[in-house]
């Protein structure tokens, strides 16, 4: 009845979620393995937060604190987890790892987006879909806001607010190469 779902214990996970306005500190709770299938869930419009301090962005002045809040997925620019997460290849996709600047107002951020192997580059742009993108060694900032930057291993961006940009500089590869491994998205996604 409910397919993969039930098939992990539930689990905790700290996470960071970034509005325009406010930094929201806490856990949810899953059953589900990887972060971007949380949020990635198309009947999904909302996370619980656990134990959750909303911030000001820029300021960091507590604005409120709560032990269940809710955080509209539609409002969220980016969010990422407090900790370091495992590899789990058996998820992996050949993927290409291409360097971009991504433009979330008022952040900004840079990493690696993986995209589809493609004849070209612009035709994997076009095809790079998901509500929430992954960006990989990613960092994020919003100077206008004095926020200082920040590093993560894995950013989760929503898409819909947010402008992909890669230098027209990057090599692309159409094939993924031969290599066992060689070009793979890492896990924990």
């Amino acid at each position: 009845m409910f397919g993969n779902y039930n098939a992990s214990p539930p689990q905790s996970l700290p996470v960071t979620v970034v509005t325009a306005q406010l930094i929201i500190q806490g856990t949810i709770q899953t059953r589900l393995l990887r972060l971007t299938d949380v949020v990635n869930e198309a009947d999904v419009a909302s996370l619980v937060v656990l134990d959750a301090t909303f911030m000001e962005v820029g300021s960091r002045r507590l604005v409120a604190g709560a032990a269940v809040s809710q955080v509209q997925l539609s409002d969220v620019l980016f969010l990422h987890m407090n900790q370091t997460t495992e590899s789990n290849s058996d998820m992996r996709t050949p993927k290409q790892a291409v360097r971009a600047t991504l433009l979330a107002p008022p952040f900004t951020i840079e990493g690696q987006i993986h995209l589809s192997y493609e004849s070209e580059l612009k035709i994997a742009m076009a095809a790079y879909g998901g509500r929430f993108l992954p960006v990989t060694a990613a960092r994020y900032w919003a100077y206008g806001v004095a926020e200082a930057p920040s590093s993560v291993d894995l950013l989760l961006v929503n898409h819909a607010r947010v402008h992909v940009a890669v230098a027209s500089s990057t090599e692309w590869l159409a094939e993924a190469p031969s290599e066992a491994g060689g070009g793979s998205a890492p896990g924990g996604w």
